[in-house]
């Protein structure tokens, strides 16, 4: 009779508590981003996929129900990641500083290279399923504009800006942000900004906002 020692065990135990369907679920998406990065949706199979990650197509299909159902999963995932960053960033103690530093830390987030290259697939297969670009428009760029809304809202409420709808100064404030570092790097994959390009970007867009949003009474 064979023994099983208790490490064996332990270690079979561990691996199987591993196992969960979240768990299953994350090895799946991140199995698909490579997959979908690497083949584009047209070219990309459930049979690639399950080759990454492991497991069945028929787990995929009980997970997410079909090739357009892992695509918008991931979609969302993607656009939830960039949620959770936007969502860490915190203010510095005065308005300019804090502009350079939310500033310089959304760039990058948006800017990185997977984001872009999925955001390159979410526009190219958005005409066919619109549901997918509303989808990473709500849970990620949204978030960047409801947290810039709020602290122009508060800065507004204590005198340190002027303007009076904090909506309207945020999404100007995030498309000067984003202004033509953000498409050259759409566009040329190869060409990603260095960090010094994005701070000297995002040092003049600040200063030209500030220069527009100066309260009177700082004049």
């Amino acid at each position: 009779m064979a023994v099983i020692s208790k490490a064996g065990a332990a270690h079979g135990g561990a691996k199987r508590r591993r196992c969960t369907p979240e768990a299953r679920r994350e090895a799946i998406l991140g199995a698909a981003r490579a997959v979908f990065l690497e083949r584009g949706y047209a070219g990309a199979t459930l049979d690639a996929v399950v080759e990454r990650a492991g497991g069945s197509k028929a787990t995929v299909y009980a997970l997410f129900g079909s090739k357009e159902g892992l695509f918008a999963a991931l979609t969302a995932d993607t656009a939830e990641r960039l949620a959770y960053t936007i969502r860490q960033l915190a203010p510095s103690a005065s308005v300019a500083d804090s502009l350079r530093s939310l500033g310089r830390a959304y760039l990058e987030a948006v800017l990185s290279h997977e984001r872009i290259a999925m955001l390159r697939l979410v526009a190219g297969e958005s005409g066919r399923l619109p549901e997918l670009g509303d989808i990473f428009y709500r849970l990620g760029p949204q978030t960047g504009l409801s947290l810039f809304t709020g602290l122009f809202h508060d800065w507004g409420a204590r005198g340190l800006i002027a303007g009076a709808d904090p909506e309207r100064l945020a999404g100007h404030f995030l498309g000067a942000l984003r202004g033509d570092l953000f498409l050259r790097t759409l566009c040329n994959p190869t060409r990603a900004p260095t960090n010094g390009e994005i701070a000297a970007h995002v040092d003049a867009v600040v200063d030209t906002f500030l220069g527009g949003c100066r309260p009177s009474h700082a004049a």
